[in-house]
């Protein structure tokens, strides 16, 4: 357990709250986290445990042997954050700068007036963004895009689990891989 004004026992943990800023990144802990910062800075400014997962993942065998279809994977994975359950990855481009944020559990996210969090059926948000004129596309059962927002939400059954809670979170400075 990190030591900190905030973080020396569960009654006084801070409330876990990402705030997404579209096109511009997000804040989490009062730290404002910029898209396309690098890698290094952002571990420095965050002060967090971290374990690090890059990885190559190889695709060469199903495209005649071509290694530009492998997948170079650069995240950080932050377990615990302010919580037991807070469960975050970022992910960096080839050149270590940070392209997206992906929340698993233990946070609310706040995005202009909207504020998600763990325990709320999907639905109800969906609702709320359609109520704000927010073009939403239905990717798969339980998993929508919000291309404006740049941004994806799934559901627990579309994540391989049991619900219709919200369960993930994605944002990105570039979702053209999900245009396609």
């Amino acid at each position: 357990m990190k030591l900190g004004i905030f973080n020396f026992g569960n009654k006084n943990r801070r409330k876990n709250i990402i705030e997404y800023l579209p096109d511009v990144g997000f804040i989490i802990n009062s730290k404002k986290v910029k898209w396309r910062s690098d890698r290094l800075q952002i571990r420095k400014e965050l002060n967090l445990e971290f374990q690090e997962d890059d990885k190559i993942i190889d695709l060469a065998s199903f495209f005649d042997g071509d290694t530009s279809k492998n997948i170079h994977q650069k995240r950080d994975i932050y377990k615990k954050v302010n919580s037991d359950t807070g469960l975050i990855f970022l992910n960096y481009d080839s050149n270590n700068k940070l392209r997206d944020l992906e929340v698993h559990e233990g946070f609310e996210i706040k995005i202009g007036n909207i504020q998600l969090d763990f325990k709320t059926d999907i639905s109800e948000f969906t609702r709320q963004f359609n109520k704000l004129g927010t073009q939403i596309v239905e990717l798969e059962k339980g998993n929508f895009l919000l291309p404006k927002l740049k941004m994806t939400i799934a559901d627990n059954e579309s994540m391989g689990g049991d619900g219709k809670k919200l369960s993930y979170f994605y944002c990105s400075s570039d979702i053209t891989h999900l245009l396609e």
